[in-house]
């Protein structure tokens, strides 16, 4: 659900811009109008990805779905990776979603696909999580350090709220949801200091690991 919803979402829509204003600038320039840094990062990651692949493509259409071609190939890649080993215990309806597609009417099948990994409101994520009783996400709230994360914060205030978890909630709260979903049998590798606390309230391996922008110290600083 994660990487559905962080980059293969993100890259089909930027499909559908481009394919809406005919060239890269111009989508780009309306794409990065959205608030929030994450969506304009997935951008530059998904545009450096397909500069390295394609280079430059002048055709407005040709230039889309070669967007729309590099999403469904990264879905495809993530799933044989993992799919095998993706126990998906929480019941996500949307990260289990086939990208199926006919090249024929491939922007028909992309806005269908968007629709299917909309908003789930009956998510069996409430169940996974047990919040309105003693259940798994109530027991970590209680593990020291844990409503000093991003995720518990915002599980705690769930919490208190007695709150429905749809999509647009879980999106919040990711970080403990995958926490809690992780099979003993593996070890999360995560750039995100807070798993050190979650991991350990869920008594799971991790490693974590240094982000790019730490490893590439030879980068020139204009601060």
């Amino acid at each position: 659900m994660e990487f559905m919803r962080r980059w293969i979402r993100d890259c089909i829509k930027m499909a559908f811009q481009i394919d809406h204003f005919q060239d890269l600038p111009s989508a780009m320039h309306y794409l990065n109008q959205e608030f929030g840094i994450r969506g304009v990062k997935t951008q530059n990651y998904l545009l450096a990805e397909f500069l390295r692949e394609k280079g430059n493509v002048n055709s407005g259409r040709d230039l889309a779905k070669e967007f729309a071609r590099l999403a469904i190939g990264q879905l495809k890649k993530f799933d044989r990776e993992f799919l095998r080993i993706a126990s998906n215990s929480s019941k996500c309806q949307i990260g289990g979603k086939e990208l199926k597609v006919d090249f024929n009417h491939l922007f028909d099948d992309l806005r269908e696909f968007l629709q299917a990994v909309g908003v789930v409101t009956d998510c069996q994520v409430n169940t996974f999580l047990g919040l309105n009783r003693s259940g798994k996400a109530s027991r970590i709230l209680q593990a020291e350090g844990i409503q000093k994360t991003k995720a518990g914060e915002k599980l705690a205030g769930l919490k208190a709220q007695n709150k429905w978890i749809t999509c647009k909630e879980c999106s919040t709260i990711g970080d403990a949801v995958i926490a809690l979903e992780q099979p003993r049998s593996c070890c999360l590798v995560h750039i995100d200091k807070d798993f050190q606390i979650l991991c350990k309230a869920t008594q799971r391996e991790h490693k974590q690991i240094q982000s790019l922008r730490a490893i590439e110290r030879g980068a020139p600083e204009v601060d």
